[in-house]
């Protein structure tokens, strides 16, 4: 058990290298001109192996969770910690503030050909957006108290936000070519609606720590490691992908999803909750 507490460092500490390889496949892999990925980037391969490499770990570090399937939730996840509640409130109003800006340009901004449902499910983004900042906020704050039904619902609202996040990610790229350059985004956003759907289940269902520990690490690292080399490589001056305002924001807003998703792997593979004991 001593070895899963080292899952969530790794998590994060993979997103250094994986924020460099990254923007270095973005600076390399695609044609300055025109936009297009060029044949025998080296770069997309190397990122690539960076992402497997920290699968095949956290599968190996996350693998001793199994012993904790019977674990209740309070004793998994149940903690009064100021520094896992500052994360949640970190979490919480960047997705708050994100899910306000992201309706302030959806209103302001014309799509040319939007059919007027894509407009009204950017619209829906936006408030459920608002409302998964507040309920990541009150979630934090039940965790360190005995779960009630109603508390348990506020798990729901992230797993909703994290399939509208997908779905929207998805409309906006589904007829982009350039399959490079947003491909690693739309794995990350699964990644991050099976985490979620794991932190729902521990309340609903069978519990599977493992899993949850194992999607939340990878949705971290794939995440950061995106939006972070895309920004990266902006700040550099160099503008290949030419992404739109939103979605630069939806980046930032899984990345900031994955904050939440950080602090419940670190509670999670702590020392804290021992593995239930049997005859």
């Amino acid at each position: 058990m001593k070895t899963t507490k080292a899952l969530p460092v790794l998590a994060v500490a993979l997103c250094v290298p994986g924020v460099v390889l990254r923007a270095l496949h973005v600076l390399n892999g695609f044609d300055i001109a025109t936009g297009l990925p060029r044949a025998g980037d080296a770069w997309i391969w190397y990122f690539t192996a960076l992402l497997v490499a920290g699968a095949v770990a956290y599968v190996v570090l996350a693998a001793p969770l199994r012993a904790k399937k019977t674990v209740p939730f309070e004793q998994l996840l149940g903690t009064q910690s100021p520094g896992f509640r500052m994360a949640a409130v970190i979490s919480g109003l960047l997705l708050f503030a994100g899910g306000l800006f992201y309706l302030y340009l959806t209103i302001t901004t014309v799509e040319e050909d939007a059919a007027a449902w894509a407009r009204a499910l950017e619209i829906v983004y936006s408030a459920v957006s608002v409302g998964c900042g507040f309920s990541m906020i009150a979630l934090a704050k039940a965790q360190g108290s005995p779960i009630t039904s109603q508390s348990a619902k506020l798990t729901l609202v992230p797993l909703i936000w994290s399939c509208l996040h997908l779905l929207v990610n998805y409309r906006m790229t589904c007829v982009d070519p350039k399959l490079p350059s947003f491909a690693f985004g739309l794995v990350a956003d699964v990644m991050l609606v099976i985490a979620f759907y794991h932190l729902a289940r521990l309340l609903y269902g069978k519990p599977r720590p493992a899993s949850l520990a194992f999607f939340s690490a990878a949705a971290i690292t794939m995440a950061v490691s995106d939006i972070g080399g895309v920004a990266l490589s902006y700040l550099m001056g160099v503008d290949v992908l030419d992404w739109s305002g939103k979605m630069l924001l939806r980046g930032g807003m899984s990345a900031a999803a994955c904050v939440l998703l950080a602090a419940e792997l670190a509670v999670l593979c702590s020392s804290t909750a021992q593995p239930q004991e049997t005859e």
